[in-house]
């Protein structure tokens, strides 16, 4: 089918996604009056008031309207299980579903991203980018933290009081309160700082784009899906679309920035012809310029959970006595924005070592003071609470592969999670640390009952077959458009697609190594320096 290329379809920059990097660069490339940029997301709006109190992440991300509902391959590690992969697929993208937890990482992970030979890339270089896109509302003295920006950032105004047991324990075990794991250290326990304001959740695109959306020189497409980039002479001159049985090209005239996540930007790539010949060979494509990278390199955050009931019914949860105490939650929540409704439940948690003599922690925590089931199912009928346990710098990776040139055929994606010895080992120790921290007395009051994995767990051996049978990602996935100088890297320091003009990929999926913490927080800087990046381009 002949493309039509369709009038007022011309512009400077094609920024291909509205996710957490798509809605920063729209709003900072568009400053420039003099500049044409488009923005294109394959979702709907995020304007509904599902997607906005912060208790949507317990729904949100079931909810096909919004999401894509990936899955991965079977995994041989975790007893031949397809694990769950929603990808935010509306303005806002995952930021649009996700937890909310505001967390950046470890320093010591963006200076090992330098020292692998991206320059401009350490601590020292990619924290101005993080205070630009910040307004903390916890931390407005601090040098590590910005407060002008448009990102908002604070604790939870009301947490559930249940959080001081888990905090009173971990102290038993010599783990520090910690008042700021973007502070000086990571370690430690406390409360998670979230984007969100008065239990409203503030996703890129309210934070980003929603100010600006009424520019002039801003057009935002939405319910269009990206089949490939045009490529000629090695340049890319603009996208091919499509909108129900529509389809056209739309040109640009300067840069075409891919901004479709981990996932959607390397499948981009490998319908434009740009990957693996082995693997676009497979997909029925023909290879336009090899770049073997492209979707290799995966990397998530792995995490396995103990689930506690209580006859307390302190923890949030929903039961035929708390009845009352919902219709008063619901309405603090319309009147005041506090209670249950104004909570992410991911209230607070902490980071640790498993080994003493690691530079830096290895290991997450999230507590949740309420009772529910493991995932996809979420709040349930009962009281009691939960730890996620997490492991921060994984050794496996997997891959994304396209099956077909068929954008909407969902491609293969392979976590190949817990491949790595170690991974396992490091999980086991964690859990059984996560354990001791629920054995607590500090709990007791609460009157907990372990129902998931129960008692019947006691060895290592038991463990890691809980954790093959149970194991899930935090949604965190990384790494498949590589930023580096081997010939793996599918783009440069600049962001540029190696080999190639007019083509840059800024999101999650730049990262070469996965960050120690949440990856929307990091997500934006790159997107903050990547317009930069542009910026500076401009100016020559």
């Amino acid at each position: 089918m002949r493309l039509t290329i369709m009038p007022e379809r011309e512009f400077d920059y094609l920024i291909v996604g509205g996710g957490s990097s798509g809605c920063v660069l729209a709003n900072r490339l568009s400053e420039n009056q003099n500049i044409r940029v488009c923005l294109i997301e394959a979702g709907p709006s995020d304007k509904s008031w599902f997607l906005k109190p912060a208790i949507s992440v317990m729904y949100a991300m079931k909810y096909k309207k919004y999401t894509s509902q990936y899955f991965s391959s079977p995994q041989h590690n975790m007893n031949g299980r397809a694990i769950h992969i929603p990808r935010g697929k509306t303005l806002g993208g995952t930021s649009s579903i996700n937890g909310m937890l505001y967390v950046r990482g470890h320093p010591s992970d963006y200076d090992n991203w330098a020292e692998n030979g991206n320059i401009g890339w350490d601590w020292q270089s990619v924290l101005p980018y993080f205070k630009k896109s910040e307004k903390n509302h916890n931390f407005k003295s601090s040098k590590l933290h910005g407060t002008d920006g448009l990102l908002n950032v604070r604790k939870l105004d009301d947490p559930n009081p249940v959080n001081q047991a888990y905090f009173s324990s971990a102290k038993q075990l010599q783990f520090p309160f910690n008042q700021d794991f973007n502070g000086i250290q990571q370690e430690g326990v406390g409360h998670y700082q979230s984007t969100m304001t008065k239990g409203i959740r503030n996703s890129a695109s309210a934070a980003f784009l929603r100010p600006v959306k009424h520019r002039k020189n801003l057009t935002i497409m939405t319910n269009i899906e990206v089949e490939g980039v045009s490529l000629k002479n090695s340049q890319a001159t603009g996208i091919r679309v499509s909108r129900g049985n529509t389809k056209f090209e739309i040109k640009a005239k300067k840069e075409v920035l891919l901004c479709a996540g981990s996932i959607g930007s390397p499948s981009i790539l490998m319908r434009s012809g740009v990957g693996s010949p082995s693997t676009l060979s497979k997909a029925g494509i023909n290879t336009i310029h090899p770049l073997p990278g492209v979707g290799e390199n995966l990397q998530d955050h792995a995490s396995c959970t103990i689930y506690v009931k209580t006859s307390s019914r302190s923890p949030y949860g929903i039961s035929f006595p708390v009845l009352p105490k919902l219709a008063a939650w619901g309405f603090d929540y319309f009147l005041r924005r506090r209670g249950l409704f104004a909570s992410n439940i991911m209230e607070c948690g902490g980071f640790f070592k498993t080994e003493k003599s690691l530079q830096h922690p290895n290991i997450q925590h999230i507590f949740m003071p309420a009772f529910r089931q493991p995932p996809p199912n979420m709040l349930a009928y009962g009281h009691g609470y939960s730890l996620n346990t997490i492991l921060l710098r994984p050794k496996s990776t997997g891959s994304v592969k396209i099956k077909s040139p068929n954008p909407s055929e969902a491609p293969i994606i392979d976590l190949n999670m817990l491949d790595a010895a170690e991974d396992l080992e490091a999980l086991v120790a964690a859990i059984k640390t996560s354990r001791q921290i629920l054995s607590s007395r500090e709990f007791s009051h609460l009157k907990p009952k372990e129902f998931r994995p129960g008692p019947q767990v006691q060895t290592d051996e038991d463990w890691k077959e809980y954790i093959r049978a149970n194991a899930q990602t935090v949604y965190h996935p990384v790494g498949t458009c590589k930023m580096g100088v081997g010939e793996d890297a599918v783009v440069d320091s600049n962001l540029s697609v190696r080999g190639l003009r007019n083509l840059r990929v800024i999101d999650a999926s730049i990262m070469p190594r996965i960050v120690g913490g949440n990856t929307n927080a990091p997500t934006i800087m790159i997107a903050e320096k990547g317009a930069d990046i542009i910026k500076k381009t401009l100016t020559h």
